[in-house]
């Protein structure tokens, strides 16, 4: 073989695998990126917790018999898609300081880029906007508010006055009891396996932490082919929503719990903290969780999709932050990685509160604690002498961290948003500086699984 003949075949090989990479490309966009008709009325919703989306979801079921309705996140929609319908309605949860959901920053950024013009882009548009919050939040449903005043600038028409819900105080629950079983979310009965206490009491200084339960459940086994369908939908990243009865208002409602497996395990595992109110009464999901539900006893529940935290890269660098019941996600973050041969590596960054007590990493990612894919664990401990937060421990490490994520690497946040979420948050912002923080947010490379 000749060395043009080499080169002429290094070309065809070369050119093939840029073709193939063309149409991989092309065929993810093309499921990302939603065509709407224009005799539906779309319903859109921005939701980082899934509540949006349930409230979204019971208002289509509510106009089912006048209207021809899609439901569909905001993630999915692209700006100019509104030019082929007449009719949206938005549902929509306010992040942080008045920030959209993840799923809505790029809709969010090309809307505020076009209502700058002040034209009349959206002139055939009529409009609604359902605005969910928490009063506690000096912000209350800015989004919302931003939405709503975008739209207008782009000439939409209002069906409605903005509406604002506070959540945190249950507005919300009147619009969710009267929808029906949903079928795209369909139920399972998920049946106690084993509960594990992970931290322990220290008898010595006599101080407890708030405990914190490893949980395995499975499928009843005459629901085998509903199981083997779960499965198949269940990604790391997913989250298991629990449904429970409260006997005295005889209503459903749901608590959220981010998978701790993946699907290879075929247990469903969790990690829940339980919570103690000041009554001494445990919290309704918790408490049935970690104490009233009895080994062998199920629960019904169904599998949410969080599209917003299922990685699909996994040969790029890796960083997972959790504290306490967050650590949920990391496991089923790096089990993903673990059950694959050459994955990206991963670095682990734990906060709990007592070293004495609440050592938990190890058991926690067990049997995938001494993975392969593993680069570094960095754990703190926020009540030990000269401890801190899983924020602190990343600054404290940032040119090491900058340098590991590199262009390409990613960011998975699992917790509480208050506290651990906001630190994390403006910790990669000074770590990353203004550029390099925008392109992990604008690439889809931040995940972000706060509650």
């Amino acid at each position: 073989m000749t060395e043009t003949h080499r080169l002429s075949i290094a070309l065809l090989v070369i050119g093939l695998y840029v073709i193939w990479v063309a149409v991989l490309y092309l065929k993810q966009k093309k499921r990302n990126t939603y065509s709407v008709k224009g005799e539906e009325t779309l319903i859109v919703y921005a939701s980082q917790t899934g509540t949006a989306e349930k409230v979204a979801r019971a208002r289509a079921a509510a106009l089912a018999q006048q209207e021809q309705t899609s439901v569909i996140s905001m993630a999915s929609l692209k700006l100019n898609a509104l030019t082929d319908v007449s009719k949206v309605i938005f549902v929509v949860s306010t992040y942080g300081e008045g920030e959209p959901p993840d799923a809505g920053r790029n809709f969010s950024k090309a809307l505020k880029k076009a209502s700058s013009n002040h034209s009349n882009y959206l002139s055939h548009l009529s409009f609604e906007v359902v605005g969910l919050g928490d009063k506690q939040y000096a912000a209350f449903c800015q989004f919302a508010v931003t939405l709503f005043d975008s739209i207008v600038a782009l000439g939409g028409r209002a069906l409605s006055p903005l509406t604002t819900l506070d959540s945190g105080k249950g507005e919300h629950l009147s619009l969710l009891r009267a929808l029906p079983e949903d079928t795209e979310h369909p139920t399972h009965a998920f049946t106690l396996n084993k509960r594990t206490q992970l931290n322990t009491p220290d008898e010595v200084s006599n101080t407890t932490s708030p405990a914190l339960y490893g949980l395995s459940l499975h499928m009843d086994s005459n629901e085998n082919v509903a199981k083997q369908d779960a499965h198949e939908q269940w990604e790391a990243g997913d989250v298991l929503e629990v449904l429970i009865t409260q006997h005295a208002e005889s209503a459903m409602v749901s608590r959220s719990y981010t998978i701790a497996s993946v699907p290879q395990e075929r247990d469903m595992k969790l990690v829940v903290r339980q919570v103690v109110k000041d009554d001494g009464q445990l919290g309704l999901g918790s408490g049935l969780l970690t104490q009233n539900l009895s080994l062998s006893e199920s629960v019904r529940g169904y599998i949410r999709k969080n599209t917003s935290a299922i990685i699909t890269n996994t040969q790029c660098p890796l960083i997972l932050i959790a504290a306490g019941s967050g650590i949920a996600g990391v496991r089923a973050q790096l089990a993903k990685r673990a059950l694959l041969e050459n994955a990206g590596l991963v670095w682990i960054f734990f906060g709990e509160r007592q070293p004495s007590q609440d050592d938990v990493l190890d058991k926690t990612l067990s049997p995938f604690h001494h993975s392969d894919c593993i680069y570094k664990k960095s754990v703190i401990f926020s009540r030990q002498e000269g401890g801190g937060y899983v924020q602190q421990r990343l600054i404290e490490q940032c040119e090491e961290v900058k340098s590991f994520l590199g262009e390409h690497g990613q960011v998975y946040v699992c917790g509480h948003f208050e506290g651990m979420g906001q630190g994390v948050d403006k910790a990669l912002q000074t770590i990353l500086g203004t550029a390099g923080y925008q392109a992990l947010r604008e690439q889809s490379r931040y995940h972000r699984d706060l509650y």
